[in-house]
């Protein structure tokens, strides 16, 4: 049996009424909770992932903004605010990712609204890079993940897609940026980048002085 798939928007400080957005219609409006027996087959993981969040949320009094992000069950999608999404960033970047060349974290820990980063790089190995660390500033505004954040190389760098002027990663050079899709992450960014540290174009260009700033 074909199932009609249909986007449904749920806020989590206001269960009832729902808000449904159909796919087939660019409008939204309020609809009564659908009765039980026409409900998908209930995942105790994702709302067991759903209440987690909520309760890290309240605890961290991050606002439920206007923006989301996308958890999928069966044949709905349920659209989460854009801080959730953040969060769980923030708490893998405190968790450490893979063997530590690459790391990030948040400015300052009083932002309800989660906009500032600043990640680092390790240069990769058997490039002029090596065993340079590199800071970068990313800035997450109200419309991620929908869109990217602007980043921005602190120290100084010699890179085909970084503006030698400013430090800004040019997105029209960095194909990550170009063509963002919602599931990526700062994660994604920073391992990018220094996959294109090591590029053919970039391994062996001349860098500024190491230790001198944007």
């Amino acid at each position: 049996r074909e199932e009609k798939k249909n986007l449904i928007s749920l806020s989590l400080s206001a269960p009832q009424p729902w808000r449904v957005r159909s796919r087939n219609f660019s409008s939204s409006a309020k609809a009564k909770p659908p009765n039980p027996a026409s409900r998908p087959p209930p995942d105790r993981s994702v709302g067991d992932d759903a209440g987690q969040l909520r309760r890290r949320i309240e605890r961290r009094r991050i606002p439920n903004d206007a923006n989301s992000f996308e958890v999928h069950c069966h044949q709905y999608t349920y659209i989460f605010p854009r801080n959730f999404r953040l969060l769980e960033e923030l708490e893998r970047g405190e968790k450490g990712i893979g063997d530590g060349t690459v790391s990030y974290g948040m400015d300052d820990a009083d932002d309800i609204y989660m906009r500032s980063w600043t990640g680092t790089i390790i240069g990769p190995h058997n490039t002029v890079h090596e065993g340079r660390i590199y800071q970068l500033k990313l800035f997450c505004d109200k419309d991620y993940p929908e869109k990217p954040p602007s980043v921005r190389f602190h120290s100084r760098i010699n890179m085909t897609c970084v503006n030698h002027e400013t430090g800004v990663v040019d997105p029209k050079k960095f194909g990550l940026l170009a063509n963002w899709q919602r599931d990526y992450t700062m994660e994604n960014i920073l391992t990018q980048l220094k996959k294109e540290m090591a590029a053919s174009h970039n391994r062996k260009l001349v860098q500024p002085p190491e230790g001198t700033f944007f």
